[in-house]
């Protein structure tokens, strides 16, 4: 019985070795019948195109620094998420979300990859950022909140608003 087992094994090790060449040349660069990349989203699908959209509320309204708790010797910028309508997107454009706060050397971004399927409200939220105390000596900042589709055709801003940012206790 053992010595039936053995060709079964080989021929198992056999197809399995050339399940993987097939594949190998069928997905490799000289041949390229199938395609085994994942879909990826994010800025590799930037394309053109465009959308409508407008911002909904002031994401400026809760820009403030706090301090942080238990202890932390640190204060957070506290970056609201803005809420954006968007409409009629053609291609693959994308929401753009910058907030800039010049004098703390702070300027982060968020993008949101459209397609067709969206229609209606996006959020785009981003973290908030920790200053140790020492580099907090104003009593306000000046920031820049900007929202802009964007895509390899256009890039239209939406909403722009420079805003003082409290420092609260």
């Amino acid at each position: 019985m053992a010595d039936r087992s053995v060709p079964s094994v080989r021929r198992l090790q056999l197809g399995t070795a050339a399940v993987v060449l097939v594949v190998l040349v069928l997905s490799g660069p000289l041949v390229g019948v199938v395609d085994l990349t994942p879909e990826s989203r994010g800025a590799a699908e930037l394309g053109d195109g465009t959308a409508e959209a407008s911002v909904v509320g002031d994401p400026t309204a809760d820009l403030a620094i706090t301090p942080g708790r238990f202890g932390t010797n640190v204060s957070y910028l506290r970056v609201p998420p803005a809420v954006v309508d968007v409409r009629q997107v053609e291609d693959r454009p994308r929401l753009l979300y910058i907030v800039r706060v010049p004098a703390l050397n702070f300027e982060r971004s968020v993008t949101e990859p459209l397609d067709e399927r969206v229609d209606g409200r996006v959020t785009l939220r981003m973290d908030d950022r920790a200053f140790r105390h020492a580099r907090i000596r104003n009593e306000s900042y000046n920031a820049t909140v900007v929202v802009r589709v964007q895509s390899f055709e256009v890039s239209r801003t939406v909403y722009r608003r420079t805003a003082t940012v409290p420092v609260r206790d």
